[in-house]
């Protein structure tokens, strides 16, 4: 009975799936989207937003990481996108604009429609990819980008339209080795220029150009540490934005709009120097034209839950992936939402409603280098500021709207929670002055992203460096160096959040006993048999671990103190009790060990003292 009533569970299953569209879980573009008939939340009437009623030559959309600027961007290109009118054929748009689109929002306005779609030659580029561990790496990623682009328009080659010189620049471009050479460099970063002004006389109409990802060169540049190179090079790639029109110039220019998107707004004098036309939306921002452009708003989440008959999960949804605000709406990620119903839908149809649960999507899209970078240089407010927002409180925090990411170098406070904010680590719901705004993680998924990465961060930074402050704190355990060992703990103890092993109500015993495990589990190449909270002599001791070569052992006993002043005598009981209790009797009954030492350590908020003593 058993087996025939899951055979028909299953037959009745596989017809119901049929029903439901597939889900673009990948990095689907738009006309893949639609050509397979995947779901699609519909944002083409901010076509109309964008491209008629703002009046801006260059518009910047700066959002937080997988909130779908990409399949916008595919959007805008697949609707602008102009055929070539030569007799090459290969190089057409292989499906029309009209069938892409012909169930969407945006054709309900036929006046729109007919301007503009289909009406401009599209450069669509992506600068996601042009990275690289050093500046030369990067530079050919970026040739290797444009050589891939120019092939899109090799039949300008044969434009009746073009100059003989003209076609040489073009034919430059197709040649990837000749840009990969830095000799060459004004031809390589002139490419977006030139191939605007080609189009703009093969076609006799404007060029829209769509630049996605426009700040990851910039990034990776600041963290691998090529910055200042990365920056000239991409200035001179960026001219291409003088080109667009002034008011007088608005149907003469070759180009008639630049959209870009990224995470970060980048300061004018980095990269935009000269560049006076730059328009940015951010997350901030109040226009409310282009609030819900990128990512999903209240109404668009609940519809794909109705349409994956999951309404009944909405507060789960809403709590594990909602909590961003763009201006006053509701914002979620589409990654997790999109990934949450692919992943869940299916139980639901098989009546496995106990196998439905919120993933962590977003934290292999999510880098923990803009936390490690500041481990080790947060002030103690700081640090507390961090612990407030675990603990899921608001902060306030001033943002820097003109920073860099190369200010980050510099460590200061404002930088490293604007850049949480502008990343998806923080959103903003509230907003008391000019720059000062109310700041809180936003979901539970942003809050264990969160937490992993601060681990990360402080992991590395034990860990990583020349001082390797991991091997020299356990080297100073097993060798009796109390002096060093305060030193070290107290500069820890500045920059760490409480993350590990603890709860807000839980004893504050519990907080510095996973500080310190914390620091020893990272530990593991320099010591040996590392045990926390095991039985020994008559009790349970709460730390101890052996050398290498298992000669030397440390004992540690950890005590949290309610005042400064009481920090000496708390220490001195955590090191009696070890004595009384005899947590070091079966180290001394072991012929191979030569040294026993015994700490008792005191805490007191961000400081600690250590009486210690040597017992063999």
């Amino acid at each position: 009975m058993k087996v025939q009533s899951v055979l028909i569970n299953w037959n009745y299953n596989m017809t119901d799936i049929k029903n439901y569209k597939l889900l673009p879980t990948g990095n689907d573009s738009f006309t893949e989207v639609i050509s397979k008939n995947k779901y699609y939340v519909d944002k083409t009437l901010y076509l109309k937003s964008v491209f008629e009623d703002d009046g801006s030559a260059v518009l910047l959309f700066t959002r937080p990481r997988r909130f779908g600027k990409t399949l916008l961007m595919n959007m805008f290109a697949d609707f602008l996108r102009i055929k070539d009118n030569t007799k090459n054929e290969e190089h057409t748009t292989s499906v029309d604009n009209t069938i892409l689109f012909k169930d969407t929002s945006v054709m309900k306005d036929a006046t729109f429609v007919e301007k503009h779609m289909g009406q401009y030659p599209v450069i669509f580029v992506s600068l996601k990819n042009v990275k690289g561990d050093n500046f030369t790496e990067a530079y050919e990623n970026l040739a290797e980008e444009i050589s891939n682009l120019a092939n899109d328009f090799n039949y300008l080659l044969e434009s009746d339209s073009l100059s003989d010189i003209e076609k040489r620049k073009i034919a430059r471009l197709l040649d990837d080795e000749y840009l990969k050479d830095q000799n060459n460099k004004s031809v390589l970063t002139s490419s977006l220029k030139v191939l605007s002004k080609s189009l703009y006389k093969h076609f006799k109409r404007q060029t829209v150009i769509l630049i996605d990802e426009y700040d990851v060169p910039l990034a990776k540049a600041a963290e691998k540490k090529y910055h200042d190179k990365m920056v000239t090079l991409m200035t001179s790639f960026f001219d291409v934005l003088k080109s667009t029109p002034s008011n007088t110039t608005r149907y003469s220019a070759p180009v008639f709009k630049v959209v870009m998107t990224g995470c970060l707004k980048v300061a004018k004098n980095s990269i935009f120097t000269g560049v006076n036309n730059v328009v940015v939306n951010t997350v901030l921002d109040t226009q409310s034209q282009f609030t819900s452009i990128i990512g999903f708003n209240k109404n668009e989440t609940e519809k794909l839950l109705d349409d994956y008959n999951l309404a009944d999960y909405k507060n789960m949804v809403r709590e594990n992936y909602d909590g961003y605000r763009f201006d006053d709406a509701e914002m979620f990620c589409p990654w997790d939402v999109i990934n949450f119903v692919s992943n869940n839908y299916k139980h639901k149809l098989n009546h496995q409603e106990y196998k439905i649960k919120p993933d962590n999507y977003w934290i292999n899209t999510s880098s923990s280098e803009i936390l490690k970078d500041y481990v080790g240089y947060l002030s103690s407010s700081v640090t507390q500021r961090l612990q407030d927002l675990v603990d899921r409180k608001t902060i306030e925090v001033c943002v820097n709207d003109s920073m860099n990411y190369d200010d980050l170098k510099l460590h200061d406070p404002d930088d490293f929670f604007s850049l949480l904010l502008h990343t998806g680590y923080l959103t903003a719901v509230g907003n008391t002055s000019e720059n000062n705004y109310t700041v809180k993680i936003p979901n539970k998924e942003i809050l264990d992203c969160f937490k992993a990465n601060i681990k990360k961060a402080f992991d590395d930074s034990l860990t990583l460096g020349s001082d390797k402050k991991a091997e020299s704190l356990a080297t100073d355990f097993l060798e009796g160096n109390t002096a060093e060992i305060v030193k070290t703990l107290n500069s820890l103890l500045s920059s760490y959040v409480s993350i590990r092993d603890l709860a807000t109500k839980s004893k504050p015993e519990n907080f510095y006993h996973g500080f310190m495990s914390g620091i020893f589990t990272v530990s593991d190449r320099w010591i040996k048999e590392y045990k926390s909270n095991f039985e020994a002599g008559n009790g349970y001791a709460d730390i101890s671990f052996r050398s290498s070569d298992m000669s030397r052992v440390a004992v540690l006993e950890l005590k949290s103190s309610s005042t400064e002043k009481d920090i000496k005598n708390v220490a001195e009981k955590a090191l009696l009790q070890i004595e009384e209790k005899q947590y070091t009797r079966e180290f001394l009954e072991l012929p191979t060990v030569e040294s026993v030492i015994i700490y008792g350590i005191a805490f007191f908020n961000k400081q600690c003292f250590i009486v210690s003593k040597k017992v063999l």
